[in-house]
């Protein structure tokens, strides 16, 4: 059995039981989730749909809480029924069809899955549809007749339960390779659910996985690790990689459904502020040639992100970003950094040539000689190639010995710039903006009072 078939079944037997090894489950709950999945049907890496039995499942709880990920591997030697909607469930579709009457069913049951409130599939769209015209509840009665109570949108239950990650196409800046061209610069962020509290955001040129797990790498080492990331269906977000990554921290990486992006609402509003707060301020420091570099960039996206978002009261929280984050009581996961850098290598499978040598990225490497005809894993950061981790048959090795190192980042790798915190720089968000920037505001539309801007509240 090949390196990458042990890999993939191990992310087939993860995906089984994340949802209870990235959360404190009391025993009698897990007991009722594991017969839940036992229950159902999964498609496993063969393509085939199997049922997994109860007695598997805890082997493979027990093989994780003590190897991690790697005791899930193999040694080197295959519908759902509609069940009646308890009664605490009905009431929370009816909260959030009532807060938004043009949620679908299938938004509805989407949303409490990604909240753990229902097992994936064990509720019908057509049996919650039914109760929900049952009990009057329907878009039609609802916007006719306005209910005078005020819900909330859904959230998680208390921070890093759940993060949602995106990347937008913000601005453009001038090409470091070509001044005279302009390169479009791409905000990458994660959101935390609870609190809106961005966990990490940063501007990048390139938009491939090398600069997702750069963000999500910096966001759990400053913040902790969360129990679900919630991202797209982009090939990015759907890469190996990304799914080892979060096999081996421990933490459940959630898709949404292709073309209905429900669920990401709030990554998507920050997104939206970044465009009327953050976006025309960076274009008018751009034209004025204070901003000409993506490492300026972000110096001044961290400002902002500190001075103006995190400070300013939130429409439905009533609580800026930074309180409600602050004044949780869940306690943070705490990574140590090697831990956390070996859980985002990267690996790729090489033959060792009769020379005891491999090549990758245009780069040779010498591996021990006993090696000499095998089929080995290397483990690497893929913006340090200076060293490999060699393993074989779930062993390791002697770090692979560069013999000549032309590329010293992964051809898919682009480089990530250290971000420049506020202190660090000895400036705040006023000060860089000023004064020129303040006299081409009054010019263009008025003075902007920063001070409303942070009191200013969701519509």
């Amino acid at each position: 059995m090949d390196e990458k078939l042990r890999n993939d079944i191990a992310l087939y037997r993860f995906g089984l039981i994340a949802e209870i090894v990235t959360r404190g489950i009391p025993k009698g709950e897990q007991a009722q989730r594991l017969r839940n999945i036992a229950a159902n049907e999964h498609l496993n890496p063969y393509g085939e749909k199997q049922k997994v039995g109860l007695r598997t499942l805890e082997r493979y709880l027990q093989l994780y809480r003590n190897g991690g990920f790697e005791a899930l591997k193999p040694s080197k030697r295959g519908g759902y029924a509609p069940r009646a909607i308890a009664n605490d469930l009905l009431d929370t579709a009816i909260q959030l069809k009532t807060e938004r009457p043009e949620r679908s069913v299938q938004q509805i049951i989407r949303i409490m899955e990604l909240a753990e409130k229902v097992e994936p599939g064990s509720i019908s769209e057509s049996t919650l549809s039914k109760q929900l015209r049952k009990a009057g509840i329907t878009r039609k009665k609802l916007q006719q007749k306005p209910n005078g109570k005020q819900f909330r949108r859904f959230e998680f239950p208390y921070r890093n339960a759940c993060w949602q990650g995106d990347v937008q196409h913000t601005l453009y800046l001038p090409d470091p390779k070509d001044s005279n061209k302009k390169r479009v610069a791409k905000l990458f962020a994660f959101i935390d659910d609870y609190s809106r509290f961005i966990v990490h955001g940063q501007f990048y040129f390139e938009e491939k996985g090398a600069q997702l797990e750069d963000c999500l790498f910096k966001a759990i080492l400053s913040n902790g690790k969360p129990e679900q990331i919630y991202v797209d269906n982009g090939s990015i977000y759907r890469a190996k990689a990304l799914e080892t990554t979060c096999a081996k921290l421990g933490i459940k990486l959630t898709h949404s459904t292709p073309r209905r992006p429900q669920g990401r609402g709030k990554i998507e509003r920050f997104f939206q502020f970044v465009d009327s707060s953050f976006k025309p301020e960076a274009y008018d420091l751009i034209e004025s040639g204070r901003i000409q570099s993506i490492e300026q960039l972000n110096r001044y996206f961290h400002i902002w992100k500190e001075s103006i978002y995190h400070e300013r009261k939130h429409g439905e929280t009533k609580q800026t970003p930074r309180q409600r984050w602050d004044e949780c009581e869940q306690p943070s996961v705490s990574i140590s950094i090697n831990d956390l850098k070996n859980a985002f290598y990267w690996e790729e499978e090489r033959k060792v040539d009769k020379t005891g040598c491999i090549s990758f990225q245009g780069n040779k490497y010498e591996v021990d000689s006993q090696l000499v005809g095998e089929y080995i894993t290397i483990r690497f950061d893929p913006n340090d190639l200076e060293k490999l981790e060699v393993w074989f048959d779930g062993k390791e090795f002697e770090n692979a010995i560069p013999l000549n190192l032309s590329r010293p980042k992964h051809e898919k790798a682009a480089s990530v710039e250290p971000i420049q915190t506020t202190e660090e720089s000895g400036l705040n968000f006023l000060e860089l903006t000023e004064p020129s920037h303040e006299e081409k505001q009054k010019e263009k539309r008025g003075i902007i009072s920063y001070q409303s801007l942070m009191e200013e509240e969701d519509k």
